[in-house]
């Protein structure tokens, strides 16, 4: 089953790093790609969701934001409820 997350970022986004720890805390699985070297699909990615910085995370195929979304969700708790939709 593949991870329930999937994570864009760049190597260097301290908030990449930040959405990576809390999914780690909470011992959620996720996938990272990384963009750096992908400016097209980076470029795709912000104009198909209008967002314009990383990192962009997504519970299955919804999009939720950037890691202060993520924080917020995993705080009210919605979080766990798209987790479960996901199972």
């Amino acid at each position: 089953m593949p991870a329930p997350v999937t994570v864009y970022r760049t190597t260097t986004c301290p908030y990449c790093t930040a959405a990576k720890r809390l999914l780690e805390q909470r011992k959620i699985a996720y996938e990272e790609v990384f963009l750096d070297q992908d400016a097209e699909r980076m470029a795709e990615l912000k104009a198909r969701h209008d967002w314009r910085t990383v990192p962009m995370v997504f519970v299955g195929s919804h999009f939720v934001g950037g890691y202060t979304d993520l924080k917020q969700l995993d705080d009210s708790g919605e979080l766990a409820k798209l987790l479960a939709a996901q199972q």
